[in-house]
């Protein structure tokens, strides 16, 4: 299907009000999703509508709550989520980094208890796009073990993705495993192999089948062993900062928790990384490439072109599928009718 983003999101925000969602929260929500698609991370866009109807219907995910400041102390703000819509918990949670680094320079907002989030670099781009550092690390409070430890076989951890935002801007949003789970579930539903060195199967042989991890095997960290040490580390920080809890035993239940970091240089820091700025990109991008790289790019620059050229967006068959049923089971229209 190819369908044209401001339809799109008026359809998502019509779906998300057909499920309780008062008009202004769903058309947020829908924004964020249809933005994660123009940005070409489509495993984080409106594929992502089949599992909040999902936790909706459960009670997983409250469509009317809002989130809530339960300590401030100096620049640290906790902040309960309350199980709502976890991009409504992340858009106030960069408000608040924003306003408190004005004050203190150096502020932080720990967040539990949020609905998925989403695209991490929606919430570091505009502290970044503000003149500050953005720095966002999030966990999964113990719900969604995706990942076995480092030499292990069963699956202990989240792929604990973090994201900073730097002026100019640049923006980096990943994963630490490999490969978010989401791609290896779109490959799955449109029957393709992986590229090598996504996942293991359950008995820790490498595998390029989606099957393979979805029957028990496990996403690899990015970089072995310092990609996994960077999971375990964020895993702690975070759970210890919002207190919304760590990976353990037991069938937990989904919920982001995170920590969002803003640093403020100040005026005249800010104005001297700007004049320093486009020497260090022309340095950057000015390597001799490698055979078949056309350009060397900054993190978050092919985001920001696909967003640019996003005039339709092409859902694919599965989505589009997924959509469709959506709305039949809502009774409204589908995508694009």
């Amino acid at each position: 299907m190819k369908i044209e983003p401001v339809a799109l999101e008026r359809w998502a925000a019509q779906l998300l009000r057909a499920h309780g969602a008062q008009a202004a929260k769903a058309d947020r929500v829908a924004a964020a999703l249809v933005e994660a698609d123009r940005c070409g991370q489509g495993s984080h866009g409106v594929r992502q509508l089949s599992y909040y109807v999902d936790e909706i219907a459960s009670g997983a995910l409250l469509v009317d709550a809002d989130p809530v400041v339960v300590d401030r102390r100096g620049g640290l703000t906790v902040v309960d989520g309350q199980h709502g819509f976890g991009q409504l918990v992340g858009e106030y949670a960069a408000e608040l980094a924003l306003d408190a680094a004005a004050t203190h320079a150096v502020s932080a907002v720990a967040a539990r208890n949020a609905g998925h989030i989403g695209r991490l670099g929606a919430y570091t781009q505009p502290i970044a796009q503000a003149g500050m550092v953005g720095i966002l690390l999030a966990n999964f409070q113990g719900g969604d073990q995706l990942l076995a430890p480092y030499g292990a076989l069963e699956r202990r951890l989240g792929n604990n993705p973090v994201s900073i935002g730097v002026p100019g801007p640049a923006v980096l949003d990943i994963a630490l495993s490999v490969a978010a789970e989401g791609r290896v579930a779109q490959a799955h539903e449109r029957g393709e192999m992986l590229p090598e060195g996504w996942i293991m199967d359950a008995e820790g042989a490498p595998s390029i089948d989606p099957d393979d991890y979805l029957s028990g095997g496990s996403l690899l960290p990015m970089g072995g062993h310092k990609g996994y040490g960077l999971i375990v580390l964020v895993e702690m920080v975070v759970g210890l900062l919002t207190l919304g809890g760590m990976s353990g035993p037991g069938d937990r239940s989904f919920s982001n928790a995170f920590v969002l970091v803003c640093l403020d240089p100040g005026d005249e820091g800010r104005a001297e990384y700007l004049h320093q700025l486009p020497g260090f990109v022309e340095w950057v991008k000015s390597a001799r490439r490698r055979p078949g790289t056309t350009e060397i790019l900054l993190p978050g620059e092919l985001e920001q072109r696909r967003r640019s050229a996003a005039q339709l967006l092409h859902l694919d068959a599965p989505t589009s599928a997924a959509c469709a049923e959506l709305a039949r089971r809502a009774g409204i229209p589908a995508p694009g009718s």
